[in-house]
């Protein structure tokens, strides 16, 4: 017995000592990096090892002789060796891989487009709207992106194909205040093809609250957009675009010192370009902005500054083209206006609670030669404004407090007057200083109701506005809401520009003028929205709202003047808007779809007269799909349509044509203005367009980066409607005659890129 065990010891030592352990490590040979996660196998005993983080591998219990031995690692050369395993003991064995790159098959990877409503990156409550950067691109209503008119839709109204601002629930395109990062902007408008004076490529989102209007946002009646600017990246990004409406480029990225950044935008358009020689009528001049910021680290926190600056400088003839000869009277009626901001902010957060400092200087500034009835006159006026803003917000677990003061100087001046003895003169100037303090308390209750009120008190020429707000949200599910607000807003500048002037259409800039001036008053409006938010899934939305507005100290300049804006009167009226608006919006992989309708009644009263204004159509429809058929090309169908239009009939000639490219069409001719004609009392034809565009781009490989170039195009009203933009007497009948506004043409042809 003793002897079998003693052979059976000696037979395991022997089988023992015929196995070895074989290791090493695994390296990039090129350079010299371990190769974590690289597959060694024994080929012949069917075992497999991975490398560890440190790019080693350990065989164990590996028998004696020869035996291949396989190296794979994706992205490089495999490699098969044939080692000899001694009998005991330990084989180190090291193996470099050469690259190899690996072509993989294509995986086409279709999320969801992205279109307002349906943005997974949308903060906003409904009614309040939000749009992102990506689903403005793919906005099926739009040639080519337009931040504004990307808002646009249900209760935000723009006049069509030629927009003179944002009417929100009914009220006047100056009650709506402009920000870019919190930073006061003026009159941020284009005309001659372009609207939005902001570069769609410097901005990441863009927010309108009105509902709910920010109390730390500056004092207008239909509340706020703010706009949002890029983040810049940690490396140099750059895109454009060239159109035949514009030109734009942008860059971003690190500036080489530690946690600093850049962004910088500029964009140019020239009206007028396409028009033929000798044609007097079109509209001629050039337009364009640029935007700047700094970010940097900065006493614990986060500091910004940003410089943006808008000019417009355009001209029309100040006479109605005979026939279709060029005009003899030479004359023309020049329209200029400029727009610059700088700002600083700091932001810093200390556990929950954040401050935050800014100031600002705001300017606005704004020209005109115009041709007007009793005399040839010239316009000046400017807007300088200054501002602190400190706040300071808590974050706890169920609610959220806000509280802070705004500051602001709001320097304004007006002066009108002949270029000869005979004509009105006029001059108006104000200095109104306005400090507000705010605060808010937002506090959810259980799961399903969330509550926040909070008020301002501003003060200013010794008198105090007090603007109360709250807004209660009821969530029946996570996929339905309820909600309803209040809100008291105060405004202390307003515009003298005459809002129903059809000159609006190539000067739709705000002529402010400040409460304290003689005559012009504080506005006030108070309004009541409720809401119905229904998401049955993340890629559908559908909102319902209803609304009523009580307007108070309204400055209006329709009533005593035809001219485009106040030129020695103006009345102090009130109003009321009421409406419903419907939000819808659905998204797939292969297409994106927006639809929007609004029901609304507007209504301004001064003495014992009243008035629909010219934004005030009753009925307007939008909506449009964006289809993929490939992941390359997209093709854009859109239609708008707006019923209940009204206007107030221009007493001359006058001739307009919209920019288009089929014709050559950017045409204003003459000096319109109305005299002895009732308000609003003409009614305009329902307005019906459809538009179609396709876009197609292509992916490149240049150097080590990736760049997207594309080709776009839009043909416009392909049904060919004959839409009205107003009636212009006939000087020899005294027949209205209709003046139509754009025919079937391409709208826009261009290329863009990004790199």
């Amino acid at each position: 017995m003793g002897h079998f065990l003693l052979g059976t010891v000696r037979f395991l030592l022997a089988v023992q000592a015929s196995h070895a352990t074989v290791g090493g490590m695994v390296r990039d040979r090129e350079t010299g990096e371990p190769l974590a996660g690289a597959v060694v196998t024994l080929a012949d005993l069917n075992r497999a090892t991975l490398t560890g983080t440190d790019g080693r591998y350990v065989l164990p219990q590996v028998p004696a002789g020869p035996q291949r031995i396989t190296v794979r690692f994706i992205g490089h050369a495999p490699r098969t060796l044939r080692a000899l395993v001694p009998w005991g003991g330990q084989l180190e064995l090291n193996v470099t891989l050469d690259a190899e790159p690996l072509r993989l098959p294509i995986v086409v990877v279709r999320p969801p487009v992205i279109v307002r409503g349906v943005d997974s990156g949308d903060s906003t409550a409904f009614p309040d709207r939000e749009t992102s950067s990506a689903a403005v691109g793919s906005h099926p209503l739009l040639a080519e992106p337009d931040v504004f008119q990307a808002l646009g839709g249900g209760e935000v109204v723009l006049s069509p194909e030629s927009p003179s601002g944002l009417h929100v629930r009914g009220g006047a395109s100056d009650q709506t205040a402009y920000l870019l990062d919190g930073v006061p902007v003026f009159s941020p408008y284009h005309t001659g093809g372009l609207f939005s004076a902001w570069n769609p490529d410097a901005l990441s989102r863009l927010r309108l609250t009105s509902a709910a209007p920010s109390l730390a946002y500056p004092h207008a009646l239909s509340g706020a957009v703010e706009a949002v600017t890029r983040a810049p990246g940690d490396r140099l990004h750059a895109q454009g675009s060239a159109s035949t409406t514009q030109a734009r480029l942008t860059f971003d990225g690190p500036l080489g010192v530690a946690g600093a950044s850049y962004l910088i935008s500029v964009r140019s358009a020239f009206p007028g370009v396409i028009a033929p020689n000798g044609e007097a009528s079109y509209l001629r001049g050039e337009t364009g902005d640029w935007l700047a910021k700094l970010e940097l680290p900065a006493l614990g926190g986060r500091a910004r500054l940003l410089g943006y600056d808008s000019e417009n400088d355009v001209n029309t003839a100040a006479g109605q083209p005979a026939g279709d000869g060029p005009n003899p009277d030479s004359r023309r009626n020049v329209f200029e206006w400029h727009s610059r901001s700088l700002g600083a902010e700091w932001k810093g957060g200390f556990g929950t609670t954040t401050v935050r400092l800014l100031g600002w200087r705001s300017t606005g500034d704004a020209g005109s030669v115009w041709a007007a009835q009793a005399a040839r006159i010239d316009l000046t006026a400017a807007r300088r404004d200054a501002g602190l803003l400190a706040a300071v917000e808590h974050k706890a677990a169920r609610a959220t407090s806000l509280a802070g003061i705004r500051l602001e100087w709001i320097n304004t001046s007006y002066r009108i007057q002949p270029d000869s003895g005979v004509g009105p003169s006029w001059m108006v100037s104000a200095r109104t200083p306005v400090a507000t303090g705010f605060a808010q308390h937002a506090m959810a209750f259980g799961w399903h109701v969330h509550v926040a009120v909070g008020a301002s008190l501003a003060a200013t020429a010794g008198d105090l506005y007090l603007g109360p707000q709250a807004q209660v949200r009821w969530s029946l599910s996570e996929r339905l809401a309820l909600s309803g607000s209040y809100a008291r807003t105060h405004q202390f500048a307003q515009s003298l520009r005459n809002a129903e002037s059809v000159v609006g259409n190539v000067f739709p800039v705000d002529l402010y003028m400040g409460a304290r001036a003689a005559g012009v008053p504080v506005a006030r409006s108070d309004q009541g929205v409720v809401a119905i938010d229904y998401r049955p899934s993340a890629s559908v939305h559908l909102g319902v709202q209803g609304y009523q507005r009580d307007f108070a100290g309204l400055l209006l300049v329709a009533p005593r003047d035809g001219e485009p804006f106040a030129t020695g009167a103006f009345v102090v009226g009130s109003g009321a808007s009421s409406g419903v608006a419907v939000d819808a919006a659905a998204s797939g992989a292969r297409y994106g779809v927006v639809v929007s309708y609004g029901l609304q009644r507007v209504r301004l009263a001064y003495g014992d007269s009243s008035y629909v204004p010219d934004h005030a159509a009753t009925h307007l429809l939008d909506g449009g799909v964006i289809v993929f058929p490939t992941a390359t090309v997209s093709i854009r169908l859109g239609a708008s349509a707006a019923l209940g239009r009204r206007t107030t009939t221009v007493a001359d000639g006058f001739e307009w044509e919209a920019c288009n490219l089929l014709d050559q069409g950017c045409e204003f001719g003459g000096s319109p203005h109305y005299r002895g004609e009732p308000l609003g009392a003409t009614r305009l034809r329902s307005y019906l367009r459809v538009d179609l565009g396709v876009r197609k781009q292509w992916q490149l490989r240049v150097g080590a980066r990736d760049a997207v170039i594309a080709l776009f195009g839009t043909v416009t009203n392909i049904l060919g409607r004959r839409n009205v933009l107003t009636y212009a007497r006939n000087a020899s009948t005294g027949e209205p005659v209709a003046i139509e506004m754009r025919p079937l043409a391409p709208l826009v042809v261009g290329l863009d890129w990004r790199f």
